[in-house]
């Protein structure tokens, strides 16, 4: 394995107590930052493309038989159905560069890992996402997110201009892309809830949904929420 190839994998592990804990091990593709996807004997049906499809979603069962980001999401989603969101867990997230800790909610954990495995499924509506993905930041909170989210684009404005496209400077197809992540995000919360006993799994989508719908607030608002930092 290159070099290249490890600097984009990032390993979570889940620690409930003494000798009781769960790693997974996130493999991106350095060449267009998709995952590479676990291989499954079977999937659950709530993987189904058809099974509580997003009213958005452009992809054919013909082509793609399952839910790309509910086929990456199986293999945890399933092992929590029965958790709970305020379950204390450990969490410790690995990178070529630095590592990170924090004990928090399993809610919040699930979170942060399910962002990452969503961003670089292949669905057609999370791709934009991909770039965030690869200088993944466990844990972050609402305003990094902001940042984050708004940076990013920008910066891929920047390469439209270069390659002498038009660029979206004033973030207006960063709102566009986000109303989609939220119908892909609730989406993904109706699969989870028809399936599971617990709410760990479907609490930690809502977060993420949470964030997208105050990401379009703040857009709408010229992100007045960080703008002091910027002006002061």
């Amino acid at each position: 394995m290159t070099d290249e190839m490890v600097d984009a994998n990032v390993t979570y592990k889940f620690k409930f107590g003494p000798g009781k804990e769960r790693v997974y091990e996130i493999k991106i593709k350095p060449d267009d930052l998709s995952l590479i996807e676990p291989s499954f004997a079977s999937l659950p049906e709530w993987t189904d493309l058809e099974h509580c499809k997003c009213s958005h979603c452009p992809l054919k069962k013909e082509q793609s038989p399952k839910c790309p980001i509910a086929k990456n999401l199986a293999y945890i989603a399933d092992e929590y159905q029965g958790h709970k969101s305020f379950e204390v867990v450990e969490v410790e997230v690995y990178t070529r560069y630095r590592n990170y800790f924090k004990k928090i909610s399993l809610q919040e954990g699930l979170y942060s890992i399910f962002g990452l495995i969503m961003a670089t499924s292949s669905c057609p509506h999370m791709k934009f996402l991909r770039p965030m993905a690869r200088f993944h930041l466990p844990f972050s909170n609402f305003q990094e997110t902001i940042v984050r989210s708004s940076s990013f684009y920008l910066l891929g404005q920047f390469f439209v201009q270069k390659n002498g496209g038009k660029p979206d400077f004033h973030l207006k197809g960063l709102d566009l892309l986000y109303e989609k992540v939220q119908q892909v995000n609730l989406g993904i919360i109706e699969r989870i809830r028809s399936v599971a006993t617990g709410d760990a799994d479907a609490n930690s989508v809502t977060i993420l949904q949470g964030f997208a719908q105050l990401l379009s607030m703040q857009l709408s608002d010229d992100l007045s929420e960080i703008e002091p930092y910027f002006t002061s």
